[in-house]
């Protein structure tokens, strides 16, 4: 049987005026997992994400949700999104109960009170104090609540953590597992190296509009770890660095042929910051 995708984006390309902000971009993402886009500022992730939230229309290129055009469906398919933009636009006046349920009447929520009563439970946040008493990481948490109230297929998150403290960011990456866990796909940018590592299954490298690389961490990873051999050749102690498992596998039968011993194998896995690096400055494709 056939696995329609959540999200499919092929071929999409955005300029503003003279500048090419995306040079044809292909995406997709699957219902329970969370793929990390990445690059520097100005590489078109935030333009992306717009576009696949309804709010900018490409210059070409199409885009599917459960198999579905977006363009020719985008109002019913909208209910099925959450969008999280990357700076949070609050009504200070309201508390967060009346800007909750302000969010459920464009949605036609039913039983929108218990929803928020539990989502902002759930987020730790007080129902009756006046938002522009929060501070910056209950504001990012409030918005995510507004992203969560109609229990959307798809997440879109634009940078769902940057600038906030690292307990506030631990916590809105366990909050992503647990919904990647409730099968949502979740799309989101970001800066923080270690945030996405840990968090992502799989990830998207952008630069200049441009895909880098897209795949999962784990093969990345994989590809890009070293191992050091130590053994004895003639009773002296040797080392050897091996560029890749192959490598390793073929020197250590190689030692075992010339009668020499390993010692030991030391495994040196890189950062995803020091790879993402080697990416962008084209030593590793």
């Amino acid at each position: 049987m056939m696995v329609v995708s959540a999200v499919k984006a092929s071929g999409v390309r955005k300029s503003y005026g003279d500048f090419l902000a995306l040079k044809g971009m292909d995406m997709e993402l699957k219902k329970g997992e969370i793929l990390g886009l990445i690059g520097e500022n100005g590489a078109g992730k935030s333009t992306f994400l717009k576009i696949l939230a309804g709010l900018l229309d490409p210059d070409s290129g199409s885009i599917e949700y459960f198999g579905m055009d977006f363009f020719s469906n985008k109002d019913k398919i909208k209910k099925r999104i959450g969008y999280l933009p990357e700076t949070d636009s609050l009504y200070g006046n309201m508390n967060a109960m009346d800007y909750l349920k302000f969010f459920t009447s464009l949605y036609s929520v039913r039983d929108w009170e218990s929803k928020a009563s539990s989502l902002l439970d759930m987020l730790n946040l007080p129902s009756d104090r006046l938002i522009e008493g929060f501070s910056k990481g209950m504001k990012r948490k409030l918005s995510i609540a507004r992203t969560l109230i109609h229990d959307p297929d798809i997440l879109i998150y634009d940078e769902p953590t940057g600038g906030l403290d690292p307990s506030t960011s631990l916590f809105i990456s366990n909050l992503l597992k647990e919904l990647k866990e409730e099968g949502k796909g979740i799309l989101f940018s970001a800066h923080n190296m270690y945030y996405v590592e840990s968090t992502c299954d799989r990830i998207i490298i952008l630069k200049g509009g441009e895909v880098l690389y897209s795949g999962e961490i784990e093969d990345l990873m994989t590809k890009s770890t070293k191992y050091q051999i130590n053994y004895i050749d003639n009773g002296k102690k040797k080392s050897f660095k091996a560029e890749n498992a192959d490598e390793l596998n073929s020197f250590i039968k190689e030692v075992a042929e010339n009668g020499g011993k390993v010692v030991d194998v030391i495994k040196e896995v890189p950062r995803l910051e020091d790879i993402y690096f080697k990416i962008i400055n084209g030593d590793l494709s």
